[in-house]
């Protein structure tokens, strides 16, 4: 199986534009767009993973966050976050 992550872009948000301001979360530097444009949902839940990674300080720190269970997320949820990681962090 290929994961492919894409950046955000207008184009790429553009299916949940009813949902949120574009603009607005394009001009975000938190990784929350990334997440909504690589399929999850605008919802607590993402908002939840974005806040913990945008506070953590390392991936080991987002891993071992007691906020929220990411080693409960499917194996494809984890292996999008880790390319996002990929993305984001260089």
């Amino acid at each position: 199986m290929t994961t492919t992550i894409v950046h955000p872009s207008i184009e790429n948000l553009q299916q949940f534009s009813d949902s949120f301001d574009i603009e607005k979360i394009l001009q975000s530097k938190g990784i929350l767009p990334w997440l909504l444009a690589n399929g999850w949902n605008y919802d607590n839940e993402s908002c939840l993973i974005a806040n913990i990674i945008d506070e953590s300080t390392s991936l080991d720190q987002v891993w071992d966050s007691e906020e929220f269970d990411f080693n409960a997320l499917s194996d494809e949820l984890k292996e999008k976050l880790n390319q996002i990681f990929e993305h984001f962090y260089l």
